[in-house]
């Protein structure tokens, strides 16, 4: 919610900057060349973050901020409009992806071919990393980068499994995003999993444990979501109910949506949300439970409502009366179970976010037979998708 910010204050043997930041070591290093001083007089105060997730391991604004205290002999203090804060952003990478995937005769998965089309994150970010024309930020939650690993594999295992990555040559900025690529990758691939476990004619749990049968950890989290959700049960007319698993940092989350469609209006509400989480070892549940919660509502936000319009060669969206995102009032209920571990310990930020969206997607089509197969799920693509039922 905080726009980009930072306060320098320059002095003939010193520079300061109080920024919200996750890049020190670049912010010094950019205060330096900007002010011709050495790096061990660059005085860094990293203050509290109203949000990071690599966003502020950018330093767009704190070049600003260095730049106009360079032209002033008085403390500066920057602040971004929103305005400013939605047109000039670094933006979650864009992806558009092909999945073809073999059933044998008993519904099995036999081979799985998966063709991802992207913006670079590291092209923006650290074009150094990219090898052999790989951008492995954006395969995250299918394939994992070389050492060191992220522990961000897909955990079904297929036979035979093909991936290929194409890097497109869209000019606008990316940056990591809550997850990275994970929460993106996870919808391309649960929604899928989920549709070939309806070709195939099988629980989409239960398709799902057999190509995890050899992955515990998501085995627990799914069985634990299912008791948790009391999943099979019958549902009202209009409502819905889809799963999805993900893994990613070392921490194993599965969730189930609950929701509530109105097919006159196209709109979706969330009703429940059950949560279960493997991160190893824990010291605080209310700090994962807390971490788990904002990671949901920031999904189902995104899965619903968050959109950036692109327009004229630029960014048509300004501020919240065109950039969308959910209410208080439509935060649904959140119920999150964490499972005893003694396993690894993982991280905790991020991996909540990545099942929820896909799961919100299977949930609309347990309700009405209509698959969507991209995000944001707005009233307006469900009825054109519902007319075309």
């Amino acid at each position: 919610m905080e726009p980009m910010n930072a306060t320098v204050h320059l002095q003939k043997d010193r520079c300061d900057i109080w920024v919200p930041t996750q890049a020190q070591t670049l912010t010094r290093m950019i205060g330096s060349k900007i002010t011709g001083l050495p790096q061990e007089k660059v005085h860094v105060h990293t203050t509290f973050l109203g949000c990071g997730l690599g966003r502020r391991s950018q330093v767009d604004f704190i070049i600003e901020a260095c730049e106009i205290a360079k032209q002033t002999d008085k403390p500066v203090k920057l602040v971004w409009t929103r305005e400013d804060d939605i047109k000039y952003d670094r933006f979650r990478a864009a992806t558009c992806q092909r999945i073809k995937a073999g059933l044998d005769e008993s519904g099995n998965v036999i081979a799985w071919h998966h063709k991802v089309v992207c913006t670079s994150i590291l092209k923006f970010y650290n074009p150094a990393m990219i090898k052999n024309g790989v951008d492995y930020f954006c395969l995250w939650g299918i394939v994992d980068s070389p050492p060191p690993p992220v522990f961000s594999t897909t955990v079904y295992e297929f036979p035979n499994f093909y991936v290929e990555q194409y890097l497109s040559e869209l000019p606008i900025p990316a940056a990591p995003w809550r997850s990275v690529q994970n929460a993106p990758n996870a919808f391309v691939m649960e929604c899928f999993i989920d549709e070939l476990a309806y070709l195939a004619n099988k629980d989409p749990v239960e398709f799902r444990m057999h190509l995890l049968k050899n992955s515990p950890r998501a085995i627990r989290v799914l069985e634990a979501v299912c008791e948790m959700a009391g999943w099979g049960k019958p549902l009202p007319k209009g409502k819905g109910r889809g799963i999805a698993q993900h893994s990613c940092f070392g921490t194993y989350v599965a969730q189930i949506a609950e929701i509530t469609i109105n097919e006159k209006t196209g709109e979706i509400k969330v009703d429940k949300v059950f949560c279960a989480v493997d991160c190893g070892p824990y010291v605080n549940p209310d700090t994962v439970v807390a971490q788990i919660e904002g990671a949901i509502i920031l999904g189902v936000s995104t899965a619903l409502k968050e959109e950036v319009i692109f327009d004229k060669g630029g960014v048509k969206s300004s501020n919240f009366d065109d950039y969308k995102t959910i209410k208080m009032s439509e935060v649904p209920e959140i119920k999150v179970n964490i499972l005893k571990s003694k396993e690894k310990i993982g991280g905790i930020g991020e991996p909540g976010v990545t099942p929820i969206a896909p799961a919100i997607a299977n949930a609309l089509f347990n309700a009405t037979g209509v698959r969507i197969r991209r995000i944001p799920l707005t009233p307006k693509t469900v009825l054109e998708a519902l007319k075309k039922k």
